[in-house]
């Protein structure tokens, strides 16, 4: 018997979560090469980037192309919310106060660590994927 062909929500499906795959393992890779952690010379970074750019575009276009999808996606997007706009609100006051505590008892200036415009993009992006695989393995949402 033959196999049926696939509707267009299931190809939308499937191009979903081989985006999701595609974009977790290439947001990984970048993260390792732009941090240091593997040395490389640049254009393993520049091609997870770039996979990681066009994956978010195959996600983005295809978040709502059945329910489970839609509510994968709107828990990511939530999550990833949360933590963006906490990380901006708490992070300069927990470090002021760690700072501070640390020049009393040392007695020396510190300068800033945390620099919020840098380490924003990937906290969103880390914390819309942690998201995405928690509900992807819970299998419920």
């Amino acid at each position: 018997m033959p196999a049926k062909p696939l509707i267009h929500r299931d190809k939308s499906v499937r191009w979903h979560n081989v985006a999701t795959i595609l974009a977790f393992v290439s947001l990984t890779a970048f993260m390792l090469f732009a941090g240091g952690v593997i040395e490389t010379n640049g254009g393993f970074s520049l091609f997870a980037l770039l996979s990681l750019a066009l994956s978010l575009i195959v996600m983005f276009a295809t978040r709502n192309a059945d329910e489970y999808v839609s509510s994968i996606w709107r828990a990511g997007t939530s999550v990833a919310f949360v933590v963006t706009v906490s990380f901006m609100l708490f992070a300069p006051a927990l470090e002021g106060f760690v700072d501070g505590f640390t020049e009393a008892i040392w007695e020396r200036e510190t300068a800033q660590d945390i620099l919020i415009g840098e380490w924003l993009p990937p906290i969103a992006l880390a914390s819309f994927f942690t998201a995405n695989a928690w509900v992807r393995l819970r299998g419920s949402v």
